[in-house]
C-alpha cells in the first residue's frame, strides 16, 4: 500500500489560510466552527492541515530568530489590521519557507514509504519522472532533496526505471549494496542470503566491499558482508516476469521454486524428505495460481500434494513407502 501523497498547492493554500486564522488573536468563534466543518469535508482536508501543522511545528526554532518583517508585525499586531496583516505575511513566509525546505527539490526534502502486501505488486510515479515497481511483500523508502535521490529497499524486490538528471544522483541501498544509476533500468532483489541486482538497460555501478560497474544483461550477487558473488545459471529474463504477474523457471531446484512461491502466498509450503528438493523444475506459471502450479510440478516430478490445513502443504515422492 502507498503512503499518502503530497496535498495539491490548492488544497496547501488552504489548509495555510486555516492555520493563520486559528493561530491569530482574533479568531472567533464562528470561524473555529467554519473550520471543523471544512476538516470534516474530507481526508485530503485533513491530511492538507496535518501536513501544515507539521511544517509549522518544524519552524518554531526558526520563529525565534530576529526577521525584521515578522517583528515589525508583531509589534503592530495589536494596534491595527495593518498589523495582523504583516503578522500573516510574516508567518506566510515562514511557512513558505518549510513548504521550499519540503519538497522534493528542496534542501530537507521529501520523505515518503511505500509498501506491498503479500501477492500484490504496484508501480509507482516518482517525483523527478522515474518508475518504481514493487513486487510482492516489498517495502522501500524515498527520500529526494536538491542534491540527491535515494531509495533504501527495506525488505523485497524493486524495479527501478531512472529518469536521468546530471545534478542529481538516484542511488540505491540495498542491506550492504550501494548502487548509483547511470541512467538505466534495473531490479534489485533482497533475499535472505544476498542481495541480487539484475540490469535491464544502462549501466550502475555498485558498491559494497569493492567496487563494479555492470552493464545491460548483466547481474551480480551480493552476500550479507558486501562481497560480490557470481551468479550461476540465473537467467535476467527469469528475474522480472513478475513484472507481469508471471514466475518463470528454468531447470530451478524444487526447494528454491517453494521459496519463491513462499513471497506471493500464505501458505507453507513443505518437504516430506529434502532430498526432493534437489529435484529440478520448468516452466512459466501465474503468481495467484498456487494450486496451477504445484499440480504442475506434481505431475512433472510425481509427487504427492497433501494439504494438512488451510495454510499448510506438504510435497512428498508419490513412491513414499509410508504410502
Amino acid at each position: 500500500m502507498k503512503s499518502p501523497e503530497h496535498s495539491s498547492d490548492a488544497l496547501r493554500d488552504e489548509a495555510v489560510d486555516w492555520l493563520l486564522r486559528l493561530h491569530s488573536k482574533t479568531c472567533t468563534e464562528s470561524e473555529r466552527r467554519a473550520f471543523h466543518a471544512w476538516l470534516a469535508e474530507s481526508q485530503n482536508h485533513r491530511q492538507a492541515y496535518a501536513e501544515m501543522q507539521a511544517h509549522w511545528a518544524w519552524m518554531e526554532p526558526f520563529k525565534k530568530i530576529p526577521f525584521p518583517a515578522r517583528d515589525a508585525a508583531l509589534h503592530h499586531r495589536c494596534k491595527s489590521r495593518y498589523g495582523l496583516f504583516l503578522y500573516g505575511i510574516a508567518a506566510s513566509l515562514l511557512l513558505a519557507l518549510g513548504l521550499t525546505a519540503f519538497s522534493p527539490n528542496g534542501w530537507v526534502g521529501v520523505f515518503q514509504t511505500y509498501s506491498t502486501e503479500k501477492g500484490h505488486y504496484q508501480t509507482l510515479a516518482l517525483a523527478d519522472g522515474s518508475s518504481l515497481e514493487l513486487n510482492t511483500d516489498t517495502v522501500a523508502r524515498v527520500h529526494f532533496n536538491h542534491w540527491r535521490r535515494s531509495v533504501e529497499l527495506v525488505q523485497g524486490e524493486a524495479f527501478f526505471t531512472v529518469a536521468h538528471e546530471a545534478e542529481r544522483s538516484f542511488e540505491v541501498q540495498a542491506g550492504k549494496a550501494r548502487i548509483r544509476d547511470i541512467g538505466t533500468a534495473f531490479d534489485v532483489y533482497m533475499k535472505p542470503e544476498q542481495v541480487i541486482i539484475a540490469v535491464r538497460e544502462g549501466i550502475v555501478e555498485v558498491q559494497a566491499v569493492d567496487k563494479r560497474e555492470l552493464t545491460a544483461g548483466q547481474q551480480l550477487g551480493i552476500n550479507s558482508n558486501g562481497e560480490f558473488q557470481p551468479l550461476q545459471n540465473q537467467d535476467i529474463a527469469g528475474l522480472t516476469p513478475w513484472r507481469e504477474g508471471q514466475l518463470v523457471f528454468r531447470n530451478r531446484r524444487l526447494d528454491d521454486v517453494l521459496a519463491e512461491l513462499s513471497r506471493y502466498h500464505d501458505t507453507r509450503i513443505r518437504l516430506q524428505a529434502q532430498a526432493l528438493g534437489k529435484s529440478r523444475i520448468s516452466g512459466t506459471f501465474h503468481t495467484a495460481k498456487l494450486d496451477e502450479i504445484l499440480n504442475a510440478v506434481a505431475t512433472v516430478l510425481l509427487v504427492k500434494i497433501s494439504h494438512l490445513a488451510s495454510h499448510e502443504i506438504v510435497l512428498e515422492a508419490a513412491t513414499s513407502p509410508d504410502r
